[in-house]
């Protein structure tokens, strides 16, 4: 960084201490929606699983509904880490 910038070292430090906290909150926002969509998925699975054992618009219903919340959760990890 040379002389020309024109900045202080105080408003070098302001400028660092921003973007690592902006940093770490997005470190735990990531965190905190991995372990959501996760959690989700388990319980789309379950319900998936529970359809089996079910009788007649009960299993259908149950069978969307869980397809439903896996597909939800495997785009947000998609959105999360590959796009």
């Amino acid at each position: 960084m040379g002389d020309s910038d024109g900045l202080t070292d105080s408003e070098i430090r302001r400028i660092v201490r921003e973007e690592l906290s902006s940093a770490g909150r997005s470190v735990l926002s990531t965190v905190f929606w991995t372990v959501l969509a996760v959690f989700a998925a388990l319980v789309g699975l379950q319900t998936i699983q529970v359809s089996l054992y079910a009788i007649g618009l009960v299993s259908v219903v149950l069978a969307a509904t869980g397809l439903l919340v896996v597909g939800s959760s495997a785009y947000l990890l998609y959105l999360l880490y590959w796009a």
